[in-house]
């Protein structure tokens, strides 16, 4: 990211101990997730700085400090993918879909405490915010720090680090979610280093995004609707 590599983790330091502080104050505000089981962020504008800092600081800093080409190249790599690359990429999408989306199916909202719920605006807002923010994060987690783990350690050692601190970051999710993440990252940083690229991540985590907070979203509309009609 930074021709000096040294000033570069420096960055990545500074960077992930941010995300990470204000990841713990909006988890004890009860404001990291927008939407959970039996409530709404209890402040969205944590919730909303959280996003904004991470897409500044893992994502429009980064790129913006970044050589036009480099960036390119580590966005869509330096080839065109194959056919089976793309295929690939399609039916781990379709995966990470059909995963958010069961477990959708198999949450128990509460819908009835969710009320009064965010404007539709906030919501929409939220919803942009969000695919900005898993942009930024892939960005950076699967471009920029693994790609300058690797130019300092072993593959194995480069991914191991990367999947560490990424799941850190998941430490105040749910339980199950922080011991999945583990395997995402996993298969996430095995793909981008496969394609040389990291567009097969951003996709497959929107995907996995799609999955569930879409289906949260289409969930609770149609639970709205329902009390309209009664």
């Amino acid at each position: 990211m930074i021709n000096n590599l040294y000033l570069g983790f420096v960055y990545h330091g500074f960077a992930y101990f941010i995300l990470f502080l204000i990841s713990w104050w909006a988890y004890h505000t009860k404001s990291l997730k927008f939407f959970s089981e039996n409530r709404w962020s209890k402040n969205n504008k944590i919730q909303f700085f959280l996003l904004a800092s991470g897409i500044l600081l893992w994502g429009i800093i980064p790129l913006t400090k970044s050589e036009m080409t480099y960036s390119y190249l580590l966005l869509f790599g330096p080839i065109i993918p194959t056919y089976f690359q793309v295929f690939l990429v399609l039916i781990l999408g379709i995966l990470a879909f059909l995963v958010g989306k069961s477990q959708v199916n198999k949450s128990d909202f509460k819908f009835h405490v969710f009320q009064p719920h965010p404007a539709t605006f906030t919501i929409f807002t939220y919803l942009l915010f969000r695919i900005l923010f898993l942009i930024s994060y892939e960005i950076w987690f699967r471009g920029f720090f693994l790609n300058d783990l690797l130019l300092i350690t072993s593959l194995p050692v480069g991914i191991l680090v990367n999947i560490i601190c990424y799941a850190l970051i998941h430490i105040f999710a749910p339980p199950k979610e922080a011991w999945s993440s583990l395997g995402f990252g996993l298969i996430l940083c095995v793909l981008v280093i496969y394609l040389e690229a990291v567009w097969p991540a951003i996709f497959i985590h929107l995907s996995l995004f799609m999955g569930y907070e879409g289906g949260f979203f289409w969930k609770f509309s149609k639970d709205q609707m329902w009390k309209t009609v009664k």
